[in-house]
């Protein structure tokens, strides 16, 4: 049996783990891109998208609440703060971020299609759902934050920081297939 899971994992694998630990890199690199676009946006423009609504805080905060069987807050932002809740937050947020650069990376494979930065900005903008339609209605915000008196700000920075995630991913692509 241990054979046949052994190469049932290994086809399971990207490649060879030389392309995984690559394309982990990739997606580490895009969520840092989108960090990047996000923090910048909010010191250019506060009134359009600064909100401690989405911080890495709070969504430490959630990570907490979700691993101790609690989905659902009434607003997590007034929450008491949770020890690492920061770095808990960086690190689901860097694991979403890798995992969901690993499913795009799979389905353009298995679709037989290359990644472009295109395509790859418009799965970006796609996967602003998760947040707006989640993430914010099980932190107490509603859906797309309407009950959390930042909705505009935080869906603004979602599509901007999302866009850009998507967009890291599809530079990171195109630096990949050129080296």
């Amino acid at each position: 049996m241990g054979g046949a899971y052994n190469a049932c994992a290994m086809r399971m694998l990207p490649g060879n783990v030389s392309t995984l630990a690559s394309e982990v890199g990739g997606g580490v690199a895009a969520t840092a891109v989108m960090d990047a676009a996000m923090v910048l946006a909010a010191k250019l423009a506060p009134g359009g998208f600064a909100s401690e609504k989405n911080s890495p805080e709070v969504i430490g905060r959630w990570a907490v609440g979700l691993c101790r069987g609690r989905g659902r807050h009434e607003d997590i932002s007034a929450e008491t703060p949770v020890l690492g809740e920061l770095w808990l937050g960086l690190a689901a947020h860097y694991f979403t971020g890798v995992t969901l650069t690993l499913v795009y990376l799979e389905a353009a494979r298995r679709s037989g299609r290359r990644p472009g930065v295109a395509g790859a900005t418009a799965y970006g903008l796609a996967t602003s759902a998760l947040p707006l339609l989640l993430m914010c209605p099980s932190m107490g915000y509603g859906l797309g934050g309407r009950r959390s008196g930042d909705a505009r700000r935080l869906v603004c920075s979602m599509l901007l920081g999302h866009a850009a995630f998507g967009a890291g991913i599809g530079l990171w692509t195109s630096t990949r297939r050129r080296g």
